[in-house]
């Protein structure tokens, strides 16, 4: 597996994000680290991107987009044993905590 994936990030308090590589996290206690292979850009992006009004109450960059995926599980950290390795998945982030590590970086 890659050291590295691309991420959209949202850096500042102003209009725009870069497309950049970062780090592939590692799953913690309990997580699931999860190959996306299908996203796309919806309304709640826009408005981050643009950094209108409404995301201007409501997000704290730094982030990285994309709440809607799916894709494939490849790696499991411990404690998950009701999961599978190559087990297809998607996901909806947008209940988030907005303060742990994954809800700062996607």
């Amino acid at each position: 597996m890659a050291n590295t994936m691309k991420a959209l990030v949202k850096h500042d308090r102003a209009e725009g994000a870069r497309l950049e590589q970062v780090p592939v996290p590692s799953p913690k206690t309990g997580e699931v680290l999860v190959k996306v292979t299908a996203t796309a850009i919806c309304g709640t992006d826009i408005h981050i991107y643009q950094w209108n009004k409404w995301a201007q109450r409501r997000i704290k960059p730094p982030l990285v987009f994309g709440h809607e995926f799916c894709g494939e599980v490849v790696a499991l950290g411990a404690g998950v044993d009701d999961i599978a390795l190559g087990t297809r998945v998607s996901a909806e982030g947008h209940f988030v905590c907005g303060k742990c590590y994954f809800c700062r970086t996607g």
